[in-house]
């Protein structure tokens, strides 16, 4: 298992004569071994130490080693100190150049496992830009099997960084939105590396990126296991930190949330960006941003942003996999807390009725709309495993005991707040903060919640986050369509020949979505179906 050992960081000067030596002697097969152990590594001057060197390679030997090819996009890139943060450039160059290389290579036939997976994983990155995680997923695969027919193999040469493959499958898997896969990529990767000079970066990423995973998920204990094992790792080089890390810093955010603590979340907040940056865990990133949002900020404000997000990233991006999730929950949420509580249902409708972001914000609205029966059905329906978010396991129990305390069964409510007391912490205030006032206070006496010191004291402060009822406007499918043809300037003879039903039914349907919209004539049905989102 990976640990601490020495620094990552390497001197420039401690390569500067393996490097005049290799080019004196010709012997590219040792630069391309020095570059791939060292790639990660590289900044400053010894970027361009290694610059210098790959500049002296002919041009026929360059386009027969991809490696080298990708070495000098990476070095090129690296002596430029102001690239730091701004990753746009190289990462587009460099998964360009990967999608070219990976264009020529024959996967089945390749003898170099580490050409294999040089190139395969930057073509990974390429398709993942594009939003063609699955095709990604399946060059993974492919290179995966390869790789292991490979390293069977006699005189199979040696892959610089060590789980380096599974790491990419596994920021794959995570933005497919299928974290068990991804946990156990992750671990793999963890497990392959090697901490030295120049080879930390796999066991960092690893370890950073499960760290996010489970702060994504609320599993707090789990990824501050993870963030120890991040901190116990030097990154490779200041240019590659933000890039190997940015999964612990918004693991470090989603613990500063939980706890209310303001100023911590805001710190990391400023390193990781508001979600727009081309980072490709942005989505995890924007999770974080509207729960701020919502929790701490200004919904109306985080409403506006989301739109922001939105145009900057590619509409394939943002319509799959955990962005759709992130955007999809972020957008309900905040009008729930907006007091669009309709338009909030409505887009609840329209997706997919198994998707688990969407559980917690349904309860919510029902029991805001005073349907208590109904929230403790959907509490009782909903599944735990391992993917069920330790976060919206606790506010979906508070909202089950809330609405059975409603309905005068305290004995369901305090059996309710049993599991309660193990998934969270003295020092959680996120779940109870999410409750009005006094329904917070209600559900801590009946459950006898602990509560650390510092942890009352922010509760104490927290701002109501949803109104305390909303009022749900619920058409049938047909009464939509009605109102839709109606608002399009059919007449109601127009409209029931269209959907080939009676004058008489299409009255009987306009009648009960006026009484639904408390409204008496067309246009003012039509208003009101704009005002509340119901339409």
């Amino acid at each position: 298992m990976p640990h601490r050992t020495q620094s990552a960081r390497v001197p420039a000067a401690d390569l500067s004569e393996t490097l005049t030596r290799i080019v004196a002697e010709r012997d590219w097969n040792a630069l391309e071994v020095l570059c791939d152990r060292y790639v990660f590594a590289a900044e400053g001057e010894l970027a361009g130490r290694l610059l210098s060197a790959l500049s002296q390679v002919p041009d026929e030997e360059l386009r027969a080693r991809p490696r080298l090819m990708l070495s000098w996009t990476g070095a090129y890139y690296a002596m430029d100190e102001l690239q730091v943060r701004e990753l746009r450039p190289f990462l587009r160059h460099y998964a360009e150049l990967g999608t070219r290389l990976a264009a020529t290579m024959d996967i089945a036939r390749e003898t170099s496992a580490a050409t294999l997976v040089a190139v395969g994983t930057a073509a990974m990155i390429g398709l993942r830009m594009k939003g063609a995680c699955a095709e990604a997923e399946e060059l993974g695969e492919r290179l995966s099997t390869r790789a292991a027919q490979l390293s069977s193999l006699p005189g199979a040469d040696v892959v610089a960084h060590p789980g380096w493959l599974a790491v990419q499958r596994g920021l794959t898997r995570s933005l497919m939105d299928d974290f068990p896969a991804a946990v156990e990529l992750y671990r793999q990767a963890y497990e392959r590396a090697t901490v030295g000079p120049g080879t930390a970066a796999t066991a960092l990423n690893a370890a950073a990126n499960l760290a996010m995973i489970f702060g994504h998920l609320g599993h707090g204990a789990l990824a501050r296991q993870w963030l120890d094992r991040v901190r116990g790792v030097e990154p490779p080089s200041e240019r590659v930190r933000f890039l190997l890390t940015a999964g612990g810093t918004i693991a470090e955010g989603w613990d500063a949330l939980d706890r209310h603590d303001r100023s911590g979340l805001a710190r990391c907040l400023e390193e990781t960006g508001d979600g727009t940056g081309q980072l490709e865990v942005w989505p995890f990133v924007a999770a974080l941003v509207f729960a701020h949002g919502l929790h701490l900020g200004d919904p109306a404000t985080s409403l506006a942003h989301l739109g922001v997000l939105r145009l900057n990233h590619a509409p394939e991006l943002v319509a799959q996999g955990t962005a759709a999730q992130v955007v999809r929950r972020a957008h309900v949420e905040l009008l729930i807390a907006t007091g669009q509580a309709t338009r909030a249902l409505r887009l609840i409708k329209e997706a997919d009725a198994q998707a688990s972001w969407s559980a917690l914000p349904a309860a919510r609205l029902r029991l805001l709309n005073g349907e208590y029966e109904a929230v403790r059905a959907m509490a009782s329906r909903t599944s735990w495993h391992e993917t069920t978010s330790r976060r919206d396991a606790r506010q979906m129990l508070l909202l089950k005991a809330i609405a059975a305390l409603r309905m005068g069964d305290r004995d369901e409510a305090r059996r309710t707040l049993l599991p309660v007391r193990r998934l969270r912490t003295p020092d959680e205030v996120l779940s109870l903060a999410s409750l009005s006032p006094a329904d917070r206070d209600e559900v801590i006496r009946l459950g006898d919640l602990p509560l650390s010191d510092e942890a009352a004291h922010r509760l104490a402060r927290a701002r109501p986050v949803f109104p305390d009822r909303v009022e749900l406007v619920e058409l049938t499918n047909r009464e939509q369509v009605v109102l839709t043809e109606l608002d399009a300037g059919l007449t109601v003879a127009e409209v029931a020949r269209k959907l080939v039903v009676s004058v008489n039914t299409v009255r009987t349907q306009m009648k009960s979505a006026y009484r639904k919209l408390g409204a008496s004539t067309r246009e003012g049905a039509l208003m009101r179906a704009y005002e509340t989102g119901a339409l």
